[in-house]
């Protein structure tokens, strides 16, 4: 529509975002909701031993997510939700999933980013994601209590 500013699907955040993440002062638990894009099929490097199998994004993602998982449990996070998208029911859009992730504040999220095994791991991120959009949020209720 005319006049409406248009945004390109991200794959990482900008310097500006990742700078306000971290320079928030708000020092309690983050709550994190991943809205997820996977590439048709998993997109991986020559040198990477996944390379040439035909295989969906989903799947080289979930590798990350599962990776991921465990590094965020080392300091005290953890996934809360991961589903496919059935569909909309209010809305639109072409989404594939959906994770949730809870960290006890933000800097045990970005001790996760700096975990020794994170460049290992992302490569499945890099090879099955195609984009997302992540929100962070500040909980008032989980799991029924907060």
């Amino acid at each position: 529509n005319e006049g409406e500013e248009t945004t390109m699907p991200a794959f990482q955040p900008t310097a500006d975002q990742f700078r306000a993440f971290r320079d928030d002062p708000f020092d309690g638990p983050i709550a994190q909701v991943n809205i997820l894009k996977f590439r048709v099929k998993a997109a991986y490097q020559p040198e990477d031993p996944e390379f040439g199998k035909d295989e969906p994004g989903g799947v080289a993602y979930q590798r990350y997510a599962d990776a991921f998982g465990v590094a965020a449990a080392e300091v005290g996070g953890r996934c809360l939700m991961m589903g496919e998208v059935e569909r909309y029911f209010i809305g639109d859009g072409d989404w594939d999933a959906v994770m949730v992730m809870f960290f006890p504040d933000r800097k045990a999220f970005i001790a996760t980013l700096n975990h020794p095994d994170y460049n290992s791991m992302a490569r499945h991120r890099e090879a099955g994601l195609l984009c997302q959009e992540l929100l962070t949020t500040r909980p008032i209720r989980a799991e029924g209590v907060l």
